[in-house]
């Protein structure tokens, strides 16, 4: 049996501006999804206890899903693509690893003890499926293949083209920054600051939030051309704050990313109620993390007595809270 594990990740600044090829920071963090491969019989056998459904598939069913999936791919049919599932998403990962290497029955089991929803799950779920498939098949990958193949699942799962970034940071982990036209470099960051999670409790919608901003620039690029230049501004001078330890300047810099990327309309009542909550109880800055329309808020806290203030004041308000670590492993090879 191979295990293998992937981190979640979040992105400090640079979400939708990335799709763009304007600057994205981001980092993994400490919560990681598990997966187990072993010998199977009769075909795929894909196993979870909780999320998401246990299914079977067998080798034909696998090869004409992922020649309906190049061809949608190729042609640029992303609302053909939208129509196809999660577990599609899956199947395509796995497939693209044994097309390279050959096929095998397998029994592939997921584990999720603590949920990366919103902040990583899916791209954790893809690279951890790529590299635990190669090494079982005892065939290697490195990790710009395992990202790339785990980009594919992603372009199913969120029904479209994403920037990269989430791939990307859950493969190779730590720190780093990422533009399309020169993937992902690796970041030098060895501190950690009171960084805390809300979740909104609702589903980010990347498959929509992507598409609406591309479609507000296709019909108004005077209007979006300039916040992307604007967002773009930001990252930068975020990145050099975080890499001389001002998290005064840091939490400005979120808020201020917060409030130009709003303009855009891919905010929500809650995502918005988080950010004034956090802004009126002395966190330094607030801005969601990931597709937006829901999902995620990351805020920034001075030290860690106001983290912990913070995160209590969201749990009685009915949100989950928690503080994380970042900058852990990605992807890799679990001892069991």
């Amino acid at each position: 049996m191979i295990q293998t594990s992937a981190p979640g990740k979040i992105i400090l600044f640079g979400e939708h501006a990335v799709v763009y090829d304007k600057l994205g920071i981001a980092g993994a963090l400490d919560r990681r999804i598990f997966v187990s491969v072993r010998k199977g019989k009769n075909g795929l056998n894909f196993i979870q206890k909780s999320e998401y459904p246990s299914f079977t598939r067998n080798r034909n069913q696998l090869e004409s899903l992922i020649d309906k999936f190049r061809i949608f791919y190729k042609e640029n049919r992303f609302d053909l693509i939208k129509q196809m599932s999660f577990e599609d998403a899956i199947c395509v990962v796995i497939t693209e690893v044994f097309e390279k290497y050959g096929y095998e029955d397998l029994d592939i089991e997921l584990t999720i003890n603590e949920s990366l929803k919103n902040i990583g799950q899916s791209s954790s779920i893809f690279s951890s499926l790529a590299l635990g498939i190669t090494k079982f098949l005892k065939k290697d990958l490195n990790k710009k293949e395992i990202s790339d193949i785990a980009y594919l699942g992603d372009v199913v799962a969120h029904g479209g083209t994403p920037s990269g970034i989430d791939n990307s940071v859950v493969t190779y982990g730590g720190y780093i920054t990422y533009r399309k036209s020169e993937g992902p470099k690796p970041l030098d960051i060895d501190f950690r600051f009171p960084l805390i999670i809300v979740s909104s409790g609702e589903p980010s919608r990347t498959n929509v939030t992507v598409p609406s901003i591309r479609k507000q620039r296709e019909e108004n690029p005077n209007f979006v051309n300039p916040i992307l230049e604007r967002l773009n501004e930001i990252s930068v001078s975020g990145l050099e704050y975080l890499k001389t330890r001002n998290l005064e300047k840091m939490g400005k810099s979120m808020t201020n990313y917060y409030e130009e990327l709003r303009k855009l309309n891919i905010s929500t009542k809650k995502l918005d109620k988080i950010i004034e909550m956090a802004l009126k109880n002395k966190a330094l800055g607030a801005k969601p993390t990931g597709g937006w329309g829901g999902g995620s808020v990351i805020v920034l806290a001075e030290n860690e007595k106001d983290a912990k203030s913070l995160i209590e004041l969201f749990n009685k308000g009915g949100f989950d809270a928690f503080e994380t670590k970042l900058g852990v492993e990605g992807v890799k090879i679990e001892d069991i």
